[in-house]
């Protein structure tokens, strides 16, 4: 068995990790300001008295989102393992989403 056979394998994982690791700190960099723009206009709002905020309902949310992520996660991490090429795609990832 050549070793070298698997080259071009790694470096197509490699690159298209790179690319999704990249793409998805980007949109993450998006998403993370909108959110942050969506707490500051309430938290502004609810200073004039326009609105008013249930905490308790609020950190529940919070809760519910928190482990639906957290369910995602291991579902895509048990997807990238079952891919032949994961091991540069993984690697590929990790460099996007340093680099992005």
């Amino acid at each position: 068995m050549d070793i070298l056979q698997f080259v071009p394998d790694l470096g197509t994982g490699f690159i298209t990790g790179f690319i999704v690791g990249w793409g998805i700190k980007i949109a993450l960099k998006v998403v993370i300001a909108l959110m942050g723009l969506y707490v500051f206009s309430l938290i502004y709002l609810s200073n004039l008295g326009v609105i008013s905020i249930n905490v308790d309902a609020l950190f529940g949310l919070v809760g519910n989102v928190e482990g639906a992520v957290m369910s995602y996660g291991s579902l895509a991490i048990g997807l990238i393992h079952s891919v032949s090429l994961g091991g540069g795609f993984a690697a590929g990832a990790a460099v996007g989403l340093k680099q992005g």
